[in-house]
């Protein structure tokens, strides 16, 4: 569970007028005297679905009213997900007007459109927004603390690095370029982190920003002084490491909000 955090910071985290904080608490869906990551999500939620207009029903935005059933069943779905350890970034919150499912990856997403062809959907990037909550707000997404953002150059070429603290005596680091690692570079990159960082091993990832489709290898040594590359895929390090990638140049993940909305705000 995350600090607490003061009113005004909420909203701006949950990207929201405060106003949506107040209507929330009158509701009796978070305590403001006890704010959290969690409520982050549930006021951004919350505030969206109450904007949310089906098409064919008409409905007064200044009229007071109490929750529908979905709206609520959305709220807390949304709760539910920022505590669930199977949510990743890739997760969605889907809602219609008669419930709402929550996805974690392509093949449940796909299900879902599928059984829904001829209904009324919404999709939520509820994971996206979990991980979008600033630090000392994490809910079940703890990212690894980050020690290095720099750039370098070795042998005339530039190399960005980002590097984390991962497991204990571990260190990660990710070393993006236009052009692959040789095994000299390599070397550079290692030892530049391993001063910085005594007694830990050093794991390098690279990242490739020309002329492969796989953007991420992971490098290994061979005895003989070569150099080995092992393909990693984009959402295995966007679950570990999240918006911390973005800057390198990550593959966004697909536009599902409006994969099949047929809903209206």
């Amino acid at each position: 569970m995350s600090a607490y955090v003061q009113p005004a910071v909420l909203a701006s985290a949950a990207n929201v007028n405060r106003s949506w904080l107040t209507k929330t608490a009158q509701l009796g869906l978070v305590n403001s005297s006890a704010l959290d990551g969690e409520d982050v999500i549930v006021v951004r939620v919350f505030a969206f679905v109450d904007q949310l207009v089906w098409p064919g029903r008409k409905r007064s935005r200044s009229q007071a009213r109490a929750m529908e059933p979905w709206q609520s069943l959305a709220v807390n779905a949304a709760r539910d997900a920022a505590r669930d350890t199977a949510t990743a970034m890739d997760s969605i919150l889907w809602i219609t007007p008669e419930g709402v499912e929550v996805t974690n990856d392509f093949g449940g997403h796909t299900a879902f459109v599928l059984a829904h062809q001829r209904t009324n959907f919404v999709a939520v990037p509820i994971g996206e927004w979990i991980a979008e909550l600033p630090p000392n707000l994490e809910t079940i997404f703890h990212w690894p603390r980050k020690i290095l953002d720099t750039e370098i150059t070795v042998h005339g070429a530039e190399i960005a690095l980002l590097a984390f603290n991962t497991i204990p005596q571990q260190v990660t680091v990710f070393a993006t370029s236009s052009t692959p690692f040789d095994v000299a570079t390599h070397q550079v990159v290692l030892q530049q982190v391993a001063t910085q960082n005594p007694g830990s091993a050093v794991r390098i990832i690279e990242q490739q920003t020309k002329g492969t489709r796989t953007r991420w290898f992971e490098l290994y040594d061979l005895p003989d002084g070569g150099l080995v590359r092992r393909p990693v895929d984009d959402i295995s390090l966007r679950n570990e490491y999240g918006p911390q990638l973005k800057r390198f140049g990550q593959h966004p993940a697909p536009d599902t909000s409006r994969a099949h909305s047929q809903a209206s705000l």
